[in-house]
């Protein structure tokens, strides 16, 4: 009995985090400004977006900001590969958006000034 619970999960186990190959999500990563996450949407999908800050970036002495101002939210964007910027987000904690696909193809998720796990979901 045991050895049939540990094949099963061993099976399941390794499509955790493929949603995308079952049908169910598109992102689940931690981004920052050096990162981006790809993914496929046609067309007409309504995407969900979930963003949970961890870190946000302290202005810098090398940036064109103010070093007096502090920040208090990161950016979040989703791209189109040709169309550019879909929508831009500013986010404080964490939020939720939802999105509808105007074209279809590779998009990507970016998170501007500091870090965040990012699920996008459809």
């Amino acid at each position: 009995m045991h050895r049939r619970a540990f094949l099963a999960i061993a099976a399941i186990t390794p499509l955790a985090g493929c949603g995308g190959v079952l049908g169910g999500s598109g992102v689940d990563a931690t981004l920052d400004d050096e990162t981006r996450a790809e993914f496929e949407a046609e067309e007409g999908t309504e995407l969900t977006a979930t963003v949970e800050v961890q870190e946000i970036a302290e202005t810098g002495e090398d940036s064109d900001e103010d070093p007096d101002v502090e920040r208090d939210s990161i950016g979040f964007q989703i791209q189109h590969e040709d169309e550019g910027p879909i929508e831009t987000w500013s986010v404080e904690d964490e939020e939720t958006f939802d999105v509808t696909v105007e074209n279809g193809g590779t998009h990507y998720a970016v998170v501007m000034s500091g870090t965040a796990d990012v699920a996008i979901e459809w």
